[in-house]
């Protein structure tokens, strides 16, 4: 088991106010979002006189007006925080062909910035950041950390009803995360025995059946279900809504299936590990192969469980690329204040351990 140092709630708060104000030159990666949550950690970092802040505007096709409208009021509202002057640069999510290419240009960029100045302390901020381009720099910058004395910090803010009414419409074709491609070229990926642990989400039956398709009807499927959950029938409701695809196509019984804590991204994280890790146990020595393929969808923390898990055992991440969202009723942006669930995590200290 890979052990992965983590803070909760107000200890998050409590590390950040202790530790940033004596740290040496820090750079601090997020995203122009919309939600209120995005202002956060910036709040409590951006007035700090070595701490440098640096910001994607993630641009996309489909983005309704008043979305857009949202992230330049966000924009103007960071650039306050800033004791350092802050730099903003737009980042394509899509090529004009429809390609996938934000996690590539992010990692780019990323490269420019750690070019441009010593740092010891990187911060990526992935509150209102896609697992596009978060996924794929926290990667970047873990790689970095285990041949540079780099510190990485992994940092996220979540509300559970923070706007609600936005729904995210996906690409129509998958493909492998930047960054998260495995061994998928290989002949042996090819014959090896596909588990795919997927995020169960609302409204998401056309993209989970897009992505079992295209991974060519993996061996297992282990969909991971939110519970405990704030609605406690959350679980059996997704359950019921995609009965068609586990009953019908996948197979599977909900018996087999992952259930995690819906804000807990550690929980997600352990689960997998401990599913990933006893079956290539249990095929060592049968002449098959095991492969664990990750697929996030929908909610942000249970995603970052995945990421961090991703990270700890080499698995391919396999996805379909946020084009836009639709925004049902009024998108009314909420007050500031503290989000209810802050998580930090160092992800240069990922390690084994004998648990």
């Amino acid at each position: 088991m890979i052990r992965v140092p983590n803070l909760s709630l107000d200890d998050v708060d409590e590390f950040i106010s202790d530790y940033f104000p004596t740290a040496g030159a820090t750079l601090l990666i997020g995203n122009v979002g919309f939600s209120p949550e995005v202002l956060y950690f910036p709040e409590r970092l951006g007035p700090l006189s070595n701490v440098d802040m640096r910001f994607f505007h993630e641009r996309r096709p489909a983005v309704p007006a008043v979305i857009t409208h949202l992230a330049s009021e966000r924009e103007q509202q960071l650039r306050e925080l800033s004791a350092c002057p802050m730099q903003v640069v737009d980042i394509a999510i899509l090529a004009e062909d429809g390609a996938p290419i934000g996690g590539r240009n992010a990692c780019m960029q990323v490269h420019q910035w750690l070019n441009a100045k010593a740092y010891t302390d990187v911060v990526v901020d992935a509150t209102g950041m896609s697992r596009c381009t978060a996924f794929p720099i926290v990667k970047q910058l873990y790689q970095l950390s285990r041949d540079t004395p780099i510190r990485v910090h992994l940092l996220v803010a979540d509300s559970t009803q923070a706007f609600s009414n936005v729904e995210s419409v996906s690409n129509d074709r998958g493909g492998w995360m930047h960054g998260f491609p495995g061994e998928t070229e290989t002949d042996e990926f090819a014959k090896a025995l596909k588990l795919w642990v997927v995020q169960l989400s609302e409204k998401a039956g056309t993209s989970l059946q897009t992505m079992y398709r295209e991974l060519d009807s993996p061996e297992e499927v282990c969909p991971v279900l939110p519970f405990p959950a704030q609605n406690p029938r959350r679980a059996d409701e997704l359950l019921f809504e995609h009965r068609e695809y586990w009953q019908r196509e996948w197979f599977e019984s909900p018996l087999n299936f992952i259930r995690a804590h819906e804000t807990d991204p550690m929980d997600v994280f352990h689960s997998i590990a401990r599913l990933h890790t006893t079956r290539v146990e249990a095929l060592t020595g049968s002449g098959l192969i095991s492969q664990t393929v990750l697929s996030p969808v929908g909610r942000r923390l249970p995603g970052i469980g995945m990421l961090l898990a991703a990270l700890s055992y080499e698995l391919p991440i396999f996805y379909l690329e946020t084009v836009g969202y639709d925004v049902h009723g009024d998108l009314v942006p909420g007050a500031r204040g503290t989000p209810t669930h802050r998580w930090h995590f160092r992800v240069d200290k990922l390690t084994p351990t004998h648990d």
